[in-house]
């Protein structure tokens, strides 16, 4: 009877919590009013249809029932990640590099010096901890995004057998 009526759901809604699995829908999100308060500078230079893309792709990924309180702040981080990578493949705009800019991982100072005006910076250990997540270690927002992640635990998985 499986499918006859709701029966997958109300089997899926029983196990989801051991599985860690949550198949259920997000609630609203607004990207006037939710991504571009937090994060301005992405205004009106990527389009409308290609945050659009970014909004499903984050919706897809990241589930309310799991993240909870956290779940709108990291709706915006994965769409400025995204964004992000976005900007450094159209970086003619000046806007767009100053966002690129403020969007790069930054480094630990390992040594300086005065009279050429040279600072090193370390990026391998700021990010070594982010082994296996992708692009996500190359802009603040993703390494934010992963951080937070990795804070409510790895994702579900489904077992087949």
């Amino acid at each position: 009877m499986l499918g006859y009526t709701n029966n997958a759901l109300v089997f899926n809604e029983t196990f989801n919590s051991s599985s860690n699995i949550f198949i259920t829908d997000n609630p609203e999100f607004d990207i006037e009013n939710d991504f571009y308060s937090i994060y301005p500078q992405f205004n009106g230079l990527i389009p409308e249809a290609v945050i659009n893309m970014f909004y499903t792709v984050a919706d897809a990924s990241l589930k309310e029932k799991r993240f909870h309180e956290s779940w709108k702040f990291m709706m915006c981080l994965y769409i400025a990640h995204l964004s992000t990578l976005y900007l450094q493949t159209v970086n003619e705009d000046p806007t767009a590099k100053s966002a690129i800019q403020q969007a790069m991982p930054k480094g630990i100072a390992t040594s300086k010096s005065v009279d050429g005006l040279s600072i090193s910076y370390d990026f391998m250990d700021a990010s070594s901890d982010l082994h296996g997540y992708s692009t996500f270690k190359y802009t603040i927002y993703g390494q934010q995004l992963a951080t937070y992640c990795k804070l409510y635990g790895h994702a579900g998985m489904w077992v087949n057998g």
